[in-house]
């Protein structure tokens, strides 16, 4: 789910796997395994790779579901 984010957004910016990858410190195939969901992402790669992209990490981050109650 949000291997296909950082795949769009990516792209969006016109940028490859190694140029993502090089901008967060990861290889192209680290890039390349979590855009097919292989790799689950931890919070400092999240707001690593929100930065590159001009987002908030929360595009990469689990959402909290609305019907929980408290």
């Amino acid at each position: 789910m949000y291997g296909k984010v950082l795949r769009r957004e990516r792209l969006r910016h016109q940028l490859t796997q190694t140029e993502i990858g090089g901008m967060i410190g990861k290889s192209k195939q680290w890039v390349s395994e979590f855009e097919r969901g292989n790799i689950r992402l931890n919070l400092d790669v999240a707001v690593e790779l929100a930065n590159a992209l001009g987002l908030t990490a929360d595009a990469f981050l689990p959402k909290r579901s609305k019907n929980v109650s408290r």
